[in-house]
């Protein structure tokens, strides 16, 4: 009689397969897609990442047997999330000193803005007054920063980390900022101290981005992801001081970039003077798969398409990202069509374009030209003349929107909310143009041209991008078959 199989008689392969399956979101990947709510609650909550007791499903998995436990710590110990501040990077030392480092494939580092300025103490002992707690958490803080910086604790443990991560595939940079801060920021609005003292995220991205920068070129990691979803303009103007041939290398190593800038004062002009980095960077990067470079949409980028990407082409990108930027329709075209034939992915969010140019053209291009394009984002685009025209006066219009930073992790703005859809029966001459697309099918939706698309080169209508992205994906030119 055949002796009955037991789960250790299983490959290893099933057993993490099976694994994977039973955890589910427990153990997310550390691949997320580009241009998704980088700062989500699980880079900062998720227990696993760097919790050594026995909480989980997957630490009891790791408890079983010494096989279990070996197939088990890979995944147990794929990300890692980090502080800035004292004890989080000792906590980071101990976790190198584990000898677990080779398993991290994902990095989060989370970075407060810095303590600028003189007269600290004063202000920290007029908060005292109001709110005791919150003026010890800011004077550890700030002597957490000054330690940290002095002896150069960061640069020194970033270093060995990154070089320790031999399978690292993605490094994240967050702002962070939490109701302490927002406080303190408060105090010192109130009693017109800011002429003297700041929170100031400028040399905190300044400093995360350059001993980033200088631990990986000082690595093996080769296929890296990066990923800042509030850079500062200010912080990537000090760019121009780095050689070339550094730029060039850590270009060479990424195989995706995700960079949103936050807004600031002549954001247009910084990225003109930057033009120069980016012809260095993005020449030398040549491995990229993923490019999404965002600006603000309550502030879109006023500078020309090329001045940042110069006529390059790349020959293995699948995903082109680009937000909040003021354009004309033919430099839309002409970055498209130099990458017709490897797109998969192309998102265009709070675009506005120039007058004289149309929406119809650049979507006739998208839908007659890509070989193989699956995925279109349109959300928030429109023309220059209705964004400025409303940017002031509608309370929900393009443009409008709180420049103040959030609390916690800045992240890019999520898809809105919108109402749900419901199924409408044939009562086409009872909806908008714009809503009829909902009964079509991909063979009705293909029989529509430029024409119909009703794009009056003024505005953009609320939903009116749906039925442009449901035309331009239905294209026969597309792989329908994948969408249907």
């Amino acid at each position: 009689m055949e002796k009955p199989r037991r789960i250790e008689d299983l490959a290893e392969e099933l057993i993490s397969d099976i694994l994977s399956f039973l955890l589910g979101s427990e153990s997310p990947s550390p691949e997320p897609s580009p241009t998704s709510s980088h700062g989500s609650s699980s880079d900062s909550n998720n227990g696993s990442t760097h919790a050594f007791g026995e909480k989980s499903d997957l630490d009891r998995f790791r408890l079983v047997c010494r096989r279990f436990e070996r197939i088990g710590t890979p995944r147990k110990f794929s990300r890692f999330v980090l502080r800035f501040s004292s004890d989080e990077f000792q906590r980071l030392e101990d976790f190198l000193n584990m000898q677990l480092a080779c398993h991290v494939r994902s990095f989060t580092y989370m970075v407060r803005p810095f303590y600028q300025g003189s007269g600290w103490p004063h202000i920290l002992d007029g908060v005292d007054v109001d709110n005791l707690p919150v003026s010890s958490v800011h004077r550890r803080r700030l002597q957490d920063q000054r330690y940290m910086i002095d002896s150069n604790r960061d640069l020194l443990l970033l270093r060995r980390a990154i070089a320790a991560f031999s399978s690292l595939q993605q490094i994240k940079l967050l702002r962070l900022q939490d109701e302490a801060d927002e406080q303190l920021l408060d105090h010192i609005r109130e009693r017109s101290l800011g002429r003297t003292t700041r929170l100031d995220w400028e040399p905190a991205c300044t400093r995360a981005v350059t001993n980033l920068s200088i631990s990986l070129l000082e690595s093996n990691c080769n296929s890296v992801k990066f990923v800042g979803p509030q850079i500062s303009p200010e912080a990537t103007v000090r760019l121009l001081q780095a050689p070339s041939t550094s730029l060039s290398a850590l270009g060479a190593r990424l195989t995706s970039l995700d960079v949103t800038f936050h807004s600031a004062a002549n954001l247009s002009a910084y990225m003109e003077t930057l033009s120069s980095v980016f012809y260095n960077f993005f020449l030398a990067a040549k491995n990229l798969t993923v490019i999404h470079l965002g600006f603000p949409a309550i502030a879109p980028l006023d500078l020309a398409l090329e001045q940042i990407f110069h006529h390059l082409q790349w020959k293995s990108l699948r995903t082109l990202s680009i937000q909040g930027w003021r354009l004309g329709s033919e430099e839309i075209i002409a970055l498209i069509r130099r990458h017709r034939r490897q797109l998969r992915d192309i998102r265009l969010t709070n675009i506005y374009i120039r007058p004289g140019g149309r929406w119809r053209d650049v979507l006739s291009v998208l839908h007659d030209d890509m070989d193989h394009l699956n995925h279109i984002d349109l959300r928030g685009i429109d023309y220059t003349s209705h964004f400025d025209a409303n940017t002031n006066t509608s309370p929900t219009g393009h443009g409008t929107g709180s420049s103040q930073t959030p609390t916690l992790a800045i992240v890019v703005q999520p898809t809105p909310n919108l109402p749900p859809r419901k199924a409408v029966l044939n009562m086409d001459y009872y909806l908008p143009a714009s809503r009829s697309y909902l009964n079509m099918t991909p063979e009705q939706l293909r029989a529509r041209t430029a024409d119909d698309l009703e794009d009056d080169g003024v505005s953009v209508k609320y939903d009116q991008s749906d039925f442009w992205k449901a035309w331009v994906l239905a294209s026969q030119r597309n792989n329908v078959q994948s969408r249907v």
